[in-house]
């Protein structure tokens, strides 16, 4: 049974929502240099900052990124415009099978691709569940996400597709409102 906030009746937000971003921070949205966002073998050039939404849109199917047909790896770079403590994610994926089953996470490296990303040790590893509404969050480990500026997501196939689809892709954690100086105006990502 979820509680109900000290508004005075005057609304009707539930403490229990907030319970839970107590323990996964806030959403970085508002952080996300989103004009910066770009992915590798997206079936649209560009396409990889629309799965960085509010999570009110997160069920908006029209603005989505796909991987190239027949490959169903994609990576996405996700900057930032302060330093965020990374501390969860949750990802909503496509139907039909193109749903993300795995995802490889680093943090501040604008050099993953394909050639080097089985090669980089990876920060952290998550097997993905299909999910259709975001309700699910995949907490890293905290100590390896500290000052982040950046994060690079490899999804490494779905579930039996020949493309993968990610529909939102929601990050959680606390910035420290310093700006960062603008690093990520050239990027080996292209």
């Amino acid at each position: 049974m979820s509680k109900r906030c000290n508004h005075h009746g005057q609304c009707s937000c539930a403490w229990e929502a907030k319970e839970r971003d107590i323990d996964h921070g806030g959403t970085l949205y508002s952080c996300v240099d989103r004009d910066k966002v770009m992915g590798l073998n997206e079936s649209k050039k560009g396409s990889a900052k629309n799965c960085i939404k509010p999570y009110d849109e997160r069920k908006d199917t029209k603005k989505v990124v796909r991987s190239i047909d027949g490959d169903g790896e994609l990576i996405i770079f996700v900057p930032f415009t302060v330093q965020v403590k990374f501390k969860s994610f949750s990802v909503i994926g496509g139907d039909e099978g193109s749903a993300p089953n795995g995802v490889k996470i680093w943090k501040n490296r604008d050099d993953i691709d394909f050639d080097n990303a089985e090669d980089i040790t990876c920060d952290q590893e998550f097997k993905l569940a299909v999910d259709s509404d975001g309700s699910i969050q995949y907490p890293v480990r905290i100590s390896k996400f500290q000052n982040v500026s950046s994060l690079t997501f490899f999804f490494t196939g779905n579930y039996d597709d020949d493309t993968t689809q990610i529909n939102y892709l929601g990050l959680k954690g606390e910035s420290d409102h310093k700006k960062l100086a603008d690093q990520h105006v050239s990027r080996g990502i292209q």
